[in-house]
């Protein structure tokens, strides 16, 4: 299983064990923060020899029973004699001279074993006998000629023992996005993801708690059909963790914390301000505003589970009269422990208002008491409905799918629509299809907001199943509405009007942009909604009218906090996807790190269309593996195999990474998975991945087919005429031509270019031309190429893969393929490792590394901490690189290596 959210630790740790000097680190972290795994990761990357030393609690009573260990690891036939010898001074030597003559012993032993460079990995070093820790430490700091690099980790290093003055890598929690992700890799399938999500989220992102917490719960619980009990009951690693926090704390009043345990979040007016204060220097609570909370849930679920029952509820019950006037909220929680009859409705309308205030974690902690007091009344039900929706609407997705799937139909209509809209629409940004079983019969509905709120569902539906690329089905939907309309509330009307125009763009026939809403008249998009907006872009972006669609998308953005917060990520994402398929890289790279930043975690890497701007992103600065690897994680889910339309576009998207990587047979083999997918999508502008299937085709020498391709594509280009469509149908025929129309067609392809046309399609004409060129023009083009990238927006230096083979002529088939493979590589193409050796050697150890990590995609802070300098030094040996070998700029230096 691969390590989840470390790199940066790894990446530190690795950086330690390359450079040109001896050195030590000591990684600190929690009891099951993951100190082993990270360790296992590192001696998995480094080419050093690696020697791992691990430590056997019942001989911490032994003196320097670690440093046998450590000698024994070492793996030297001398190391015996010395350990004799260490053994025999420490039995001799006058108490006080005898640990500093140990020590000395001890720094002679090693540099007598004349050792190749070798990392020494020391697992759980505090846990060794005092005697060896002192030793240990006093041969890191003086490591000098040993030829050792030396990593300890340690639960926590006191500022007065031997490890204080060693640099010191602290292993923090786990972020949520991160935890969430471990967590769905450690637990069963069917798992439920707002089940995960609160898991992740209370065991404080600490990888030991997660996995004791999803062992210990029932297989109903991990399914979501019975709830959780918040806070969780403690686990080993739970209460090592709170022993070690609690611990640090000694001597102070702890009766105040563990009241405050007993409450997710409090009002600070309803406690001593002074006690609290206190608590806060612990690092114990954590004050945001007006509310307090325990700073760490599991030091919480220690506190709150060892007070005996009886106790707790005297606690709760008084806590519920002292907080009735200054916390109802909590007044509500606490009263669910006390009551013979809990009022579950005032507890769901808690947990509602604590989302709307932003505190998840307390309404997710009120929402499962409720579902475990309460009776499953209707009025519960509906408390309910309120809790997902404002989740949804706050885009949990996870955490509002749990408590849906908790909801059973209701009786009146009303209710029963918005329970569908919210399952629907949960389904659809969680990248699952929607099926709508329930809108296949007709709705009796006679009260008109009743045939308002089925009109606008249906509405909602078809545009879902038009990004499906459902057309027909999208179709008959709006066809069932138009009976309704008569009764439908202006909303409606407009969400109906901007649906059927998402599909007319879709099947290529969107009318022109005079022709939509009085010209795009501000003050007519001014007064539509913001789901209405967002699907109006959407159209024109599809329609290939970027600069509309970018206009139309600013006007969601621009109205700020009236916008909730699930139209506001739709439109951060929506306008980076503009970007993309406009082919302006730089605003596009913007546009995914401001949605990435102002976005919900709780959901990351999970729906396509995440997946897919995070995978293009790293595509798009050069880390063409890192691309892959979301994708493929993405298609593995099994929610993206009934999701069409996203899945062609996953395909779509890794057939073309492999492509501009050289990997011409995967890349062949992922566009036709795309193409079987989208073949009944007419509109070629949507899907994008005809021209990338024709030229995978050409330069595999598998002409027929690529001609075959070429003529679908022309057919359909004829049939919806665009931009797109023309610029990539030229450069196939280009490919395909054969040795009397070449040269026409060729000329062709690069003249049909305008000023405003994307330059990324200008460089994918030049570099696609230069694999079928003759040797002579091959340098100009990929010049070309790489002129054309750099003017996109990507932030790597391109190399174009040699032609696999040469085009046979016109008429031949695949068999006749005969011409030699060729070695040169020029600018065009990306390729993820490029080869540094030749411009290296004029460099420095030290600004090889600072090279290395520029090929990789750092940014100059990221070199920083990997590399245990500040900014300042990495740029000034970034320009002293650029003097050295002559490089203009960073580009120019990737160039170079290149």
């Amino acid at each position: 299983m691969a390590l989840t959210g470390r790199r940066l630790e790894v990446d530190r740790i690795a950086t330690l064990a390359v450079l040109p000097r001896e050195s030590a680190m000591v990684v600190v972290g929690d009891p099951g923060s993951g100190r082993s795994s990270v360790l296992d990761a590192v001696s998995n990357r480094v080419s050093l020899p690696v020697v791992r030393v691990g430590v056997n609690g019942s001989e911490s009573r032994w003196p320097l029973a670690g440093v046998t260990s450590l000698f024994t690891a070492l793996d030297d036939p001398r190391a015996t004699a010395h350990i004799a010898h260490l053994l025999q001074t420490g039995e001799t030597a006058v108490p006080v001279t005898a640990g500093l003559a140990a020590a000395h012993d001890f720094l002679d032993a090693v540099h007598a074993l004349t050792l190749p460079p070798t990392l020494v990995l020391i697992d759980d070093l505090d846990r060794m006998d005092v005697e060896s820790q002192e030793l240990i430490a006093f041969l890191a700091g003086r490591l000098a000629g040993t030829a050792l690099r030396v990593v300890a980790t340690v639960r926590s290093v006191p500022s007065d023992g031997p490890l204080a003055a060693l640099p010191a890598l602290r292993i923090e929690p786990l972020p949520s996005d991160e935890a969430l992700i471990l967590a769905r890799t450690m637990a069963p399938e069917e798992a439920n993801d707002g089940v995960l999500a609160v898991l992740a989220a209370e065991t404080g992102g600490n990888p030991g708690a997660l996995r004791e917490q999803l062992a210990v719960l029932s297989r109903e619980q991990l399914t979501g059909a019975e709830p959780i009990v918040l806070p969780l009951r403690p686990t080993p690693t739970t209460e090592a963790l709170a022993a070690l926090a609690l611990g640090s704390a000694a001597g102070r009043d702890l009766d105040v914390l563990a009241k405050l345990a007993l409450v997710p979040v409090a009002k600070t007016t309803a406690w001593d301000r002074d006690e609290l204060d206190d608590l806060v220097g612990a690092g114990l609570a954590t004050v945001r505003g007006q509310s307090v909370t325990v700073r760490d849930p599991l030091v919480r679920s220690s506190l709150y589970w060892r007070m005996p029952a009886r106790d707790r509820r005297a606690a709760h019950a008084a806590l519920a009269t002292a907080s009735a006037e200054s916390d109802p909220r909590a007044a509500a929680w606490h009263r669910s422990f006390v009551d013979d009859v809990p009022d579950v409705v005032a507890l769901l309308s808690a947990a509602r208002s604590y989302v709307v205030d932003g505190n998840v974690h307390a309404a997710i902690a009120l929402t499962e008491r409720a579902l475990h007091v309460g009776g499953g009344t209707e009025d519960e039900l509906v408390a309910l409905l309120g809790v997902a929706e404002a989740l949804l609407g706050n885009r949990l997705l996870g955490f509002a799918a749990r408590y849906l799937a908790a909801l059973r139909p209701f009786r009146t209509t009303a209710h029963e629509v918005r329970r569908l809209r919210l399952q629907y629409s949960a389904q659809y940004l969680s990248g699952d299809a929607v099926h709508a079983d329930e809108l296949l019969v007709s709705v009796d509905a006679t009260e008109p907001a009743d045939v308002d709120a089925v009109a606008g569902l249906m509405a909602m539906v078809a545009c879902f199943r038009a990004e499906a690329w459902e057309l027909d089905q999208a179709k008959d939907l709006l066809h069932r509405v138009e009976p309704l309309e008569a009764s439908a509330s202006p909303h409606t009307l407009e969400i109906t009007t901007t649906a059927r125009e998402l599909i007319a763009a879709i099947d290529g026939t969107l009318p022109s942009d005079t022709d939509l809403h009085d010209g795009l008249a501000t003050s007519v998009l001014l007064a539509m909604s913001d789901p209405a907006l967002l699907l109006l872009a959407h159209a024109l972006s599809i329609a290939e009218r970027y600069r509309s669609a970018r206009r139309v998308f600013a006007l969601v953005l621009a109205r700020g906090p009236q916008t909730a917060p699930v139209w506001t990520e739709a439109a951060r994402y929506l306008t980076a996807e503009n970007e993309v398929r406009s082919g302006n890289f730089r605003q596009a790279l913007r546009a995914i790190d401001v949605w990435e930043a102002g976005s919900s975690v709780v959901e990351r890497l999970r729906e396509p269309s995440r997946a897919i701007a995070i995978a293009w992103r790293h595509f798009a600065e050069g880390r063409s593996a890192d691309a892959l690897a979301v994708v493929d994680r993405c298609l593995e889910h099994r929610s993206t195999s009934r999701l069409w339309g996203a899945t062609a576009k996953l395909h779509a998207l890794r057939g073309r990474v492999l492509l501009l990587d050289g990997r011409l047979e995967e890349a062949a083999a992922a566009l036709e998975a795309a193409d079987a997918i989208g073949r009944s999508l007419r509109n070629p502008a949507v899907l994008r991945h005809l021209g990338d299937l024709v030229e995978a085709y050409a330069r595999l020498g598998r002409i027929d087919d690529a001609r075959t391709i070429t003529a679908r594509l022309a057919a359909d280009h004829h049939a919806r005429p665009g931009r797109w469509g023309a610029l990539v149908l030229a450069r196939s025929l280009a490919l395909v031509a054969d040795d009397t129309t070449r040269d026409t067609a060729r000329r062709r392809a690069l003249e049909l270019f305008q000023p405003h046309d994307s330059q990324f399609e200008r460089a994918r004409t030049f570099a696609a031309l230069a694999t079928v060129g003759n040797p002579a023009e091959r340098p100009r083009l990929g010049a070309a190429a790489a002129a054309a990238y750099e003017a996109a927006g990507m932030r790597r230096p391109l190399v174009t893969p040699a032609p696999a083979a040469a085009m046979p002529p016109f008429g031949t088939g695949p068999s006749l393929r005969s011409a030699p493979v060729l070695s040169a590589s020029m600018p065009g193409t990306p390729r993820s490792a490029p080869d540094a050796s030749a411009v290296l050697t004029s460099l420095t150890a030290e600004e090889r590394a600072v090279v290395q990590k520029v090929t990789e995609g750092y940014r100059n802070r990221e070199i920083a901490s990997s590399l245990f300098m500040s900014q300042r030094t990495v740029e000034l040996r970034l320009t002293q690189i650029y003097r050295k070998v002559g490089a203009r700029s960073r580009s120019h230096l990737v160039a170079l290596l290149t």
